[in-house]
């Protein structure tokens, strides 16, 4: 007689479900508590020794090759994030969804330790290592909320999920940008980044406990008469690899983080350079900076408005890829519309440009935040899915995209150095990195030009029938 499934009678569902909702949400609340912990970096970096901050405690001399410095950060958490989501697929097959989830969370808290190393250069070299390795973890999270979504949910609350699940990377973001635009004295935050960084590392202790608590083996068939022949991971890898549908995803989610990340990772840079003024040039009352930090949250909480508008399209048996490249396209050129606003407008302190640069952010920010639920559904929509493939497939989907957005980072670093080592300025080098950001973004359009549709009876367009 074969296994019962758990999940075979309402009440069960319903526990089920429960369960899996409890999961998905301190999984969830894990990954934001890393993103938080990953903007914050950016922040409390500072300008080297002298300063307050990362880069002073460890000694970090400002020369020609500081941006590289100042980055190795943030391209050691990207090129982690990137290696976690591949190794995500591993796991999954060896120690199941509990325990490869309690590895990552574990490994969050590797962020702990990271801030109390010797303060020179090789406590900083070590201080990259421990928050790679955290990185790995915080990553691998929101893949594993993938197979939770795929065995405890529905077609509908599949859906539903998908468009929330977006919430908690911009949300991680808006709270390690807020503290820098309300306080004042910025370096005081600064000095306290050790108390900072480890807070944020340590909030992973709930969903660690929750997970050795409520965490189930779900993925691993219990069918003792009928067993599964072993998998080889490497020649699954291998077939995916193969597929040309991988490389349209690396294409779409690689070039799709770099359209939502690089705008708040380097508008405040870029933007004043291209203007020709300075990050603390006063504008209507406040430095610069600040204006572009409430660009950025009013870009980033547009994520909330995401799910009730654009979002909805998943609902409904409608087609996918022309409708993911209108909003690719919409937001990346309504960014750019930020950019010469900015420039043309802000700086020349014209109040009506401050005003169209603030619905500029919300427009860029919901047809970018909107989109995502819609694309991150699209797997659980292909037929013959299930927590496996689903993992397999997000795990790459995830692992090339910021394989590709770690190179795109890379690319901006080294136009920096090389163009002041030609003298060119700094308004020819933040253009040049403003056309590189643009470029990079725009590879998100040639993958959604190539997705597969889920339906092939869906409607382009939904029809809209009114009562007489």
């Amino acid at each position: 007689m074969k296994g019962t499934s758990k999940l075979s009678t309402p009440e069960a569902s319903k526990a089920g479900f429960g369960r899996g909702l409890l999961l998905w949400i301190f999984i969830s609340i894990g990954y934001l508590a890393f993103v938080a912990n990953w903007g914050f970096a950016a922040g409390l970096n500072g300008n080297g020794i002298g300063d307050a901050g990362i880069l002073g405690y460890f000694g970090i001399v400002k020369d020609a090759n500081f941006t590289l410095i100042n980055q190795a950060t943030n391209w050691g958490i990207t090129i982690g994030r990137g290696i976690g989501s591949i190794l995500v697929a591993f796991l999954l097959a060896k120690l199941a969804h509990k325990y490869s989830t309690i590895l990552a969370l574990s490994l969050t808290l590797l962020g702990i330790p990271a801030q109390y190393l010797p303060a020179n250069g090789v406590g900083y070299a070590f201080f990259i290592v421990l928050r790679t390795f955290m990185a790995i973890g915080g990553t691998m999270l929101i893949i594993l909320t993938q197979p939770v979504v795929a065995n405890f949910f529905n077609k509908k609350q599949k859906s539903f999920v998908s468009q929330f699940g977006v919430w908690f990377y911009p949300l991680g973001t808006i709270i390690a940008i807020i503290p820098f635009v309300l306080v004042s004295n910025t370096e005081a935050i600064r000095e306290n980044w050790q108390i900072v960084l480890t807070t944020l590392a340590a909030l992973n202790v709930l969903p660690l406990i929750i997970m050795v608590a409520f965490g189930t083996r779900f993925d691993v068939k219990k069918d003792v008469q009928n067993p599964q022949p072993k998998t080889n991971n490497w020649a699954i890898l291998g077939k995916y690899l193969k597929t040309k549908s991988t490389y349209v995803w690396i294409l779409l989610y690689g070039g799709f983080l770099v359209a939502v990340v690089f705008p708040t990772a380097f508008s405040i840079d870029l933007f004043p350079k291209i203007a020709g003024i300075t990050a603390n040039t006063q504008l209507f009352g406040l430095e610069t900076s600040k204006i572009i930090r409430i660009w950025f949250i009013i870009f980033l909480a547009a994520v909330f408005v995401g799910p009730i508008t654009i979002g909805l399209w998943s609902k409904y048996n409608l087609k996918r890829r022309w409708f993911v490249t209108a909003a690719l396209l919409t937001g990346i050129v309504f960014y750019i519309l930020s950019m010469v606003t900015f420039v043309y407008g802000i700086a020349k302190s014209n109040l009506a440009a401050l005003v169209f640069f603030f619905i500029f952010a919300f427009i860029t920010g919901l047809s970018l935040w909107g989109i995502q639920g819609v694309m991150l559904n699209l797997p659980h929509e292909y037929k013959d899915n299930n927590p496996k493939t689903i993992g397999w497939m997000f795990a790459l989907i995830w692992g090339f995209g910021y394989i590709f957005f770690t190179i795109g980072v890379i690319i901006i670093s080294i136009v920096n150095i090389i163009g002041e080592n030609l003298h060119l300025g700094d308004y020819k080098i933040a253009t040049i990195k403003f056309v590189v950001l643009v470029l990079l973004s725009l590879i998100s359009i040639v993958g959604s030009m190539m997705i597969k549709e889920p339906s092939p009876d869906a409607k382009t367009f939904p029809s809209f029938k009114f009562k007489k």
